[in-house]
């Protein structure tokens, strides 16, 4: 389970942020179900899903980039490294002095009985640092420094046999990641790292086609076909069946005569005749069944677009519950549906905001933050900018006023 994921300096955020999934002490309002799992005997909490709103540019889909860099170059930065090439993350760019300073990235998570902590830095094509931390997840357990690098040189621990193999016959070049080229090399501790990030699946919703070639892939399985298909009739979509036919996607609709009696089947296709949202709530399924089947970690960048508001709740409660999520999935999504803020569906602590400051640099803050009554209607107060994180509106009646004023003259 992720724990927290931290990052700074990169893209619209300048100052480090921080998207924690531990749950607070807090008194929360009751919520449909209990999203909280205890991580072994630490006493420490871990919450199912988090939602993050936002105004528009304010900085929402840049937690979902900087996530998926963190993951793309901790699991390619070796095999995809070119000398002198760029990394592909932009820092903030907006201010003489974090322009020429690395971004930074760090996550803290629980993969097989064990907390590792690891992280970078990196500015263009140079790795500047590089961390790793374990330890178990008994209450008193010690952090163990595995691996640490910078500029002056590499420690590894005693006990990290390949790590220190790696580093003294000097393998990894400055544009490289040591973990990854220690998974690449079948390193044991980075190869179940390596997996664990594999099973975080990151998406965009603004470029479905990943989703969609996922979900084709997936279909050929006949067991995996039938449960998309369930999942596609839940959310009453009228659609009989779906079907693959020379690799082709259709879907199958019942006919009905005269009488109002199911007369025969039509074949439609799929990506041509049903709609955006059915299409993408066909492109969802599998990730969504798979992380809840496996225990892996769904992170979607704008979850609600071209959803009912019904649905992204009922979605986002399938993570809350200890019945359809019994392995402790993770669900982490950008929105702007507001309505999931009275769906009773959320503790303070899983609801996130970003917000912009005069200089255009974005923060990142949580909802427990905030002293909110018993009672308090999240949606209605945050609409209300009693939380920030909502757009500062003009006149745009002023737009057709300048037309009017052009007009006369």
């Amino acid at each position: 389970m992720i724990i927290q994921f931290s990052f700074g300096n990169v893209l619209s955020f300048k100052e480090p942020a921080c998207l924690s999934m531990v749950a607070t002490s807090l008194k929360e309002p009751k919520v449909a179900n209990n999203p909280v799992i205890t991580v072994g005997d630490t006493g420490i909490g871990l919450l199912c899903s988090a939602a993050v709103f936002g105004a528009n540019a304010s900085g929402k889909s840049n937690i979902i980039k900087a996530f998926r860099f963190f993951k793309d170059f901790t699991v390619n930065s070796f095999g995809n490294a070119k000398a002198g090439r760029s990394a592909g993350i932009e820092n903030f760019r907006l201010n003489s002095e974090s322009i020429a300073e690395p971004s930074s990235f760090e996550l803290i998570f629980l993969c097989n009985e064990n907390r590792y902590r690891y992280g970078f830095e990196v500015l263009n094509s140079s790795v500047k640092m590089e961390w790793l931390y374990c330890k178990s997840i008994r209450k008193r357990a010690k952090e163990i420094e595995l691996l640490f690098r910078d500029e002056n040189g590499t420690r590894v621990h005693s006990s990290y046999d390949r790590m220190q193999d790696i580093v003294r016959k000097q393998y990894v070049r400055s544009d490289t990641l040591c973990l990854s080229l220690a998974a690449w090399l079948n390193d044991p501790t980075a190869v179940k790292i390596m997996q664990w990030m594999s099973d975080t699946a990151i998406l965009s919703c603004s470029d479905e086609k990943p989703m969609w070639d996922d979900a084709m892939q997936h279909f050929d399985d006949s067991r995996m076909r039938q449960r998309i298909i369930s999942f596609s009739r839940f959310a009453d979509l009228g659609i009989d069946s779906i079907k693959k036919i020379d690799d082709h996607l259709v879907s199958t609709h019942i006919q009905y005569n005269a009488d109002g009696k199911a007369a025969k089947e039509i074949i439609f296709p799929f990506t041509e005749n049903e709609s955006e949202g059915t299409i993408k709530y066909f492109g969802l399924a599998y990730p969504i069944i798979h992380a809840l089947d496996t225990g892996g970690r769904l992170i979607i960048d704008e979850f609600d677009s071209k959803l009912h508001p019904l649905l992204t709740s009922s979605i986002a409660g399938l993570f809350s519950s200890a019945e359809t999520n019994p392995h402790h999935a993770q669900l982490i999504f950008t929105t702007h549906d507001t309505a999931l803020l009275g769906a009773k569906l959320f503790r303070r602590d899983q609801v996130w905001f970003t917000e912009k400051d005069i200089y255009s640099a974005s923060s990142l803050y949580s909802l427990s933050e905030y002293k909110v009554r018993s009672g308090a209607a999240f949606e209605r107060d945050y609409l209300s900018g009693r939380y920030g994180a909502t757009p500062i509106l003009g006149d745009l009646a002023e737009v057709f006023a300048e037309r009017k004023n052009h007009d006369r003259n």
